[in-house]
């Protein structure tokens, strides 16, 4: 699969908008139902940090990774934040559902320039979404200054096995399965093809880390999941 060309803010928010009302159904699809044990992953290891009074949740999406945030850590407060208001509609409904209007609030906001203020929250999450920012690093730049100093920062992402059976095979699930069943799923296409072919342009594993470092973050670290198909990285500020 040739690299997407990177699309406008503007149209990235179109995309989302159009697809939100099946995007969990995707994401469970393109995970093969194991996205639910990594976002696990990623609450514990949010949960060791000392302080978790505030969170914010960058591209919170359809808001599964805010409300599980919230119903297990207990936060004073969680921030979710999306550029998609259809998105932010799906999420809005599961906070209802589950109770959590006085934890969880939802703004629209460009993940790379926040109206946050700086260094308002303990712990930054983001889940599958920052390979779809124009700008990965202004993210994680937008990510640090609104951490308070020790905050940390932790990000999930899709990778890309580089060698062996299970490369061959994700790059043939990603290349055709995901876009027949996102057709079948929404009757279009195009948004299937973009989002697996920006996990191969995404700058996984070291080369991420890098970014992070770049950006000022310290002990930078990651650990792989299921067969390298998912990272989890982690920065302090």
């Amino acid at each position: 699969m040739s690299q997407p060309k990177r699309i406008s803010r503007k149209n990235v928010e179109s995309m989302f908008d159009r697809i939100a009302p099946d995007y969990d159904k995707f994401n469970h699809i393109l995970s093969v139902g194991i996205d639910r044990r990594w976002r696990k992953e990623v609450i514990g290891i949010v949960s060791q940090h000392s302080e978790n009074k505030c969170i914010a949740d960058f591209a919170t999406g359809t808001g599964d990774l805010a409300v599980a945030l919230a119903e297990k850590l207990h936060p004073a407060s969680l921030i979710g934040l999306d550029l998609s208001n259809e998105m932010l509609q799906v999420a809005r409904r599961k906070v209802r559902e589950h109770k959590l209007e006085q934890i969880v609030s939802l703004q629209k906001e460009n993940c790379e320039s926040t109206s946050l203020p700086d260094s308002c929250v303990d712990a930054v999450t983001t889940s599958f979404g920052i390979r779809n920012f124009n700008s990965p690093q202004k993210g994680l730049q937008e990510m640090l200054r609104v951490l308070k100093p020790d905050g940390m920062a932790v990000v999930l992402e899709f990778s890309t096995p580089r060698k062996g059976p299970v490369a061959s095979f994700v790059r043939w699930y990603y290349n055709n399965v995901i876009p027949f069943v996102g057709n079948l799923i929404s009757k279009t296409k195009a948004p299937y093809r973009y989002l697996p072919a920006t996990i191969f342009e995404f700058p996984d594993g070291e080369r991420f880390c890098s970014m992070m470092r770049d950006a000022g973050f310290r002990n930078v670290r990651y650990k792989s999941l299921s067969f390298n198909m998912v990272n989890i990285y982690i920065g302090e500020r």
